[in-house]
C-alpha cells in the first residue's frame, strides 16, 4: 500500500508495526521520511502533517485517545475543548502533565470513550457526549446502561436517565439539561401539523426554537423559519428563539427568559 494511503488509514498518525501489517515496507518509510511527505516526530511513530494534535500527541506518548479526547476525535458533540489530552494506557510509566490518564488496555471503543466520560466529566459535557452517540444510532442505551452497574457508577447512571434519543443537537441537549434542573417539563421535537418540529416544548404552553451558530444559510431557510414562525403565532403557541451563546454561556440569562415567557401565556 502506498505510505500516505496507509498512514490516513490509521488516521494520520501510525506505527511502525501498524505500516508494515498494511504492506508497507521500510525502504518505502524511508523514502517518505526523507522527502517529508511524511514525518517522524517519534521512534517508530509517523505522521502526515496535518495530522490531529490530540492523536499525535497520544501516540508519541504510546498511548490511545480515551474519554472526551477520544470523542472528538469520533465526532461526538464536545461542549468543552479538554484543557488536557485524555488517553488510554495500560502501564504505570510517568507521564507528561498534558495527559489525563485512563488506565485501560488496547484502543477505546466509541462505547468506552462513553463510558469514560460519563466516569470522568461533569454531568452535562459527558451528557452531550453520550446523547450524541446515542441519537446518532452509534452506541445504544441498552449498552451504557449494561456497563454502568457498579456501585460506584451511580451518577452515570443518572446521566445515562437524561438521554434523549431524539435531540437533534447539543445546543438542544444543553438548552433540556438546564430547564430539568430548573425543575420545568420539557418536551423535546414536538410535531405540529402544517410546521414541523418544534425544538422544545416548555410547561406544555411554551415553545422553544434553538439557533445554532450557521442559523439561516440562505433565502430559502429564511423564508421557511418566518413561514412556521407565523403558523405558531396564528396556531396560539408562542415561541421564544434563544442563541446558542445565551444557553451555553449565559444559563441563568435563558432561564430568566423561560420564567418570563411563561408568566406572559397561561396554564392550561
Amino acid at each position: 500500500m502506498d505510505v500516505i494511503r496507509a498512514v490516513e488509514s490509521l488516521g494520520g498518525v501510525a506505527r511502525y508495526r501498524e505500516l508494515v501489517g498494511l504492506g508497507v515496507s521500510g525502504a518505502a518509510l524511508s523514502a517518505a521520511v526523507g522527502s517529508g511527505v511524511v514525518a517522524k516526530p517519534a521512534r517508530g511513530v509517523f505522521a502526515l502533517r496535518d495530522a490531529d494534535p490530540s492523536l499525535l500527541a497520544a501516540r508519541c506518548a504510546g498511548a490511545e485517545l480515551a474519554c472526551v479526547s477520544a470523542a472528538q476525535r469520533h465526532g461526538l458533540w464536545v461542549l468543552r475543548r479538554p484543557g488536557k489530552v485524555h488517553i488510554s494506557v495500560n502501564h504505570g510509566r510517568r507521564l507528561p502533565p498534558e495527559f489525563r490518564v485512563h488506565r485501560f488496555p488496547g484502543t477505546p471503543s466509541l462505547a468506552d470513550a462513553c463510558v469514560q466520560s460519563l466516569r470522568c466529566l461533569p454531568q452535562l459535557d459527558a451528557l452531550c457526549i453520550v446523547e450524541s452517540a446515542v441519537a446518532t444510532d452509534r452506541v445504544s442505551l441498552q449498552e451504557l446502561r449494561g456497563r454502568l452497574q457498579g456501585h460506584r457508577d451511580g451518577g452515570a447512571r443518572r446521566t445515562v436517565a437524561l438521554i434523549n434519543p431524539m435531540s437533534q443537537s447539543i445546543i438542544e441537549t444543553v438548552a433540556r439539561f438546564h430547564l430539568l434542573e430548573a425543575g420545568l417539563s420539557v418536551q423535546t421535537q414536538v410535531h405540529r401539523p402544517g410546521v414541523g418540529r418544534l425544538d422544545l416544548f416548555v410547561e406544555g404552553r411554551l415553545g422553544v426554537e434553538v439557533d445554532g451558530r450557521s442559523y439561516h444559510s440562505g433565502p430559502e431557510e429564511f423564508a421557511e423559519d418566518r413561514r412556521r414562525w407565523n403558523l405558531l403565532t396564528v396556531g396560539g403557541i408562542r415561541v421564544l428563539r434563544v442563541t446558542y451563546a445565551m444557553v451555553v454561556h449565559h444559563p441563568e440569562q435563558f432561564l430568566a427568559l423561560i420564567r418570563q415567557g411563561l408568566a406572559t401565556v397561561p396554564a392550561h
